[in-house]
């Protein structure tokens, strides 16, 4: 087994079903036995977080159904202040990388990556 393991568990937060399949796909092929729960809205990733215990990390993307700009990961930050956010985003001008980092991103992940630059960005953070 690798570094992570069964009981280890991840957070996709991504509206879109083809990139969040691609980052669910990206986690199990790096963590075998890795619990991957997927959220679609800011609501369904606070009943995923409320219900799930603990979270090794969130891969969460910057438009999301229920956020406004950097508003989840600012909260995200404030209420889970332990979980590393990754935050994901077809926007990968400068400003949005800054601004995701000064408001406590663990990393960004443009959705232009290839699966390997996503797999060894997750395995870093």
């Amino acid at each position: 087994m690798t570094k992570a393991s069964v009981g280890q568990t991840f957070v996709v937060a991504d509206d879109h079903p083809l990139f969040s399949s691609a980052l669910r796909q990206a986690i199990e092929n790096l963590y075998p036995g890795a619990a991957v729960h997927e959220a679609d809205t800011i609501d369904a990733l606070e009943a995923v977080l409320a219900a799930q215990a603990p979270i090794a990390l969130i891969l969460l993307d910057l438009h999301m159904p229920g956020a406004s700009g950097f508003s989840a990961l600012i909260r995200l930050g404030a209420q889970h202040p332990s979980i590393p956010v990754v935050m994901v985003s077809a926007d990968a001008s400068p400003e949005v990388i800054t601004r995701a980092l000064r408001h406590g991103a663990a990393g960004f992940l443009p959705k232009s990556s290839l699966l390997a630059d996503i797999q060894a960005a997750i395995s870093e953070v």
